[in-house]
């Protein structure tokens, strides 16, 4: 999915576009989905943030009246239009506290639902959370399994709410929280917003930290705990106590035995590697035939494995254990892709991983659904140790993927001069095209790559070699506006007139650019200026 995405962006007739929280952009594993980081738009930012003229319309447009009260608040927080409107749903609340310190004030309006006996209110609260905001409607009016049952009767305990109370009491209890702290999305309750989610985990797992780690959403374990507390971006993380850090370890093991182990190795102290450690420590303490059924288990979702997920995290010593307690999986694949853990360990550039699976009978040539080989996706990432490991181990080093594009072609198209030249000196086809009819040559013009250029043209790579619609190396070169190349191809004998099937020639489409030195330059070597097409369409 992520190769078709990148093919898409980079046609340039599509505009992706996602929106995020930053710390949610700022994840490590955001570092996959590097096509969306062409261009960043931090709406905190200095240049890009609200001015104090729009932020006072957003407060006379929620606070009516009442804006000029907290006109010197404005810059407390990042979340003021977020306030603003919140407010306005509960103006009851004082105006300048709430702006001082909101979350403090929803804490003081939780804590007294506790205090005054409101206990089905706090619990309905509180059951959103332990759903990690998705509580479906049915499990209050309809038959459950035991499941929900067990953490509905347990919120029941943590929150002091009498065993047999009906659930449609805390169904009515959620209604009588809309538009304050609730809202319905279809058949599910919510909070009225993300951020407010963010504090009501943050203070149940204050309150009630034991029942969380027992009984809450899998994913609510995954994203919410952590061991440390890393960045300001982290104040609503719950930091769990070191009387709660096995406890919360054993969950994470539970939830693996049930098939989420995804969850599990997504989990987000698995960035830090003296949780690894700890963890890893537990699970070597466990009975070997129990090591023995986690290591061989299968996520429920898309059938990736231990390793698989080791080997992303490339933790030498996780990939060890997955490899000593299965090695049979050291050539499974994940069912949504067939991504093997070879390919992930390529991908990722883990030289000391990539040995172990070699080392261990990994194919070395298994290709993923769309045909890409380790070797192939090592090139695309310009993983230079991986790329010699792969060729030194007999990996085929023109295996192309389904749409015919080689190794060379991909380290040509992202500029790895190293790999290149290390494809090259081990004899790769410099001139096999893609089903396009695309050359390295090309990708390399295409994306402006002088250095790659000058290395293709020196081993005699086929410089007029067109694709299907009869775009030549030097007609892109002039399109993308890479004077360096155009300059390059010319003095190596590039034909200048060259034109694609509907008769544009370079020197029209420098013109239709704008690409003003290279059309100097193209005159200046005598381009004809008068050639017509036949139908111009780009």
């Amino acid at each position: 999915m992520t190769e078709k995405i990148k093919a898409l962006v980079e046609k340039k007739s599509v505009k992706l576009i996602m929106s995020c929280r930053l710390q949610v952009y700022q994840d490590r594993q955001m570092e996959a989905l590097s096509f969306f980081q062409g261009c960043e738009c931090n709406l905190l930012s200095t240049d890009l943030c609200l001015s104090k003229t729009e932020k006072q319309s957003i407060a006379e447009f929620y606070l009516k009246t009442n804006a000029s009260d907290i006109s010197d608040l404005y810059d407390m927080f990042d979340c003021f239009p977020l306030l603003c409107q919140l407010y306005s749903k509960n103006p009851k609340l004082n105006i300048v506290n709430f702006f001082t310190n909101p979350f403090t004030v929803y804490k003081e309006e939780i804590d007294k639902l506790q205090t005054e006996g409101a206990h089905a209110k706090y619990c309905a609260l509180a059951l959103c959370v332990m759903f990690n905001n998705q509580l479906k409607e049915e499990w209050l009016t309809e038959d459950v399994d035991e499941n929900i049952k067990t953490i509905i009767k347990n919120t029941y305990e943590a929150c002091k709410v009498l065993e047999g109370t009906s659930r449609l009491v805390l169904r009515d209890e959620l209604d009588s929280l809309t538009h304050t702290f609730i809202r319905k999305d279809g058949e599910f309750y919510r909070t009225i917003h993300d951020k407010l989610f963010d504090f009501l985990a943050f203070y149940f797992g204050s309150v009630m930290i034991y029942y969380l780690i027992k009984f809450a959403n899998s994913r609510f374990i995954r994203e919410r705990f952590s061991f440390e507390r890393k960045s300001k971006n982290d104040e609503f993380k719950i930091i769990v106590p070191t009387r709660y850090q096995q406890g919360y370890i054993n969950r994470m093991v539970d939830d693996w035995s049930k098939g989420k182990v995804q969850y599990v190795f997504c989990n987000i102290n698995m960035v830090n590697c003296i949780f690894r450690q700890q963890f890893l420590l537990h699970i070597q303490s466990l009975a070997i035939s129990q090591q023995k059924q986690l290591a061989s288990s299968y996520d429920i979702d898309d059938k990736s494995t231990p390793l698989i997920q080791c080997c992303f995290i490339g933790d030498i010593d996780l990939v060890k254990w997955c490899i000593q307690h299965c090695i049979s999986n050291v050539n499974h694949c994940r069912d949504t892709d067939g991504v093997s853990p070879l390919y992930i360990a390529c991908q990722e550039g883990y030289t000391e991983v990539v040995q172990m699976l070699i080392n261990n009978k990994a194919d070395i040539n298994k290709c993923i659904d769309n045909g890409a080989s380790p070797l192939f996706i090592a090139c695309q990432e310009g993983h230079t140790e991986v790329v010699q490991m792969l060729i030194n181990n007999k990996a085929d080093i023109n295996k192309c993927n389904d749409e015919e594009i080689s190794p060379m072609y991909i380290a040509c198209q992202n500029g790895h001069t190293e790999v290149v030249q290390m494809l090259i000196n081990n004899k790769a086809d410099i001139n096999k095209c893609s089903d396009t009819g695309a050359s390295p040559l090309y990708s390399a013009c295409w994306k402006g790559h002088t250095e790659v250029v000058k290395m293709l043209i020196n081993k005699k790579a086929d410089i007029n070699k067109c694709k299907d619609t009869g775009e030549s190396p030097l007609y892109v070169a002039c399109q993308e506006g890479h004077t360096e190349v155009v300059q390059m191809l010319i003095n190596n004998k590039a034909d200048i007139n060259k034109c694609r099937d509907s008769g544009a020639s370079p020197i029209f489409i420098a013109c239709y650019k704008g690409h003003a030195e290279i059309v100097e330059f193209l005159l200046k070597h005598k381009a004809d200026c008068n050639l017509k097409w036949k139908d111009f369409h780009h």
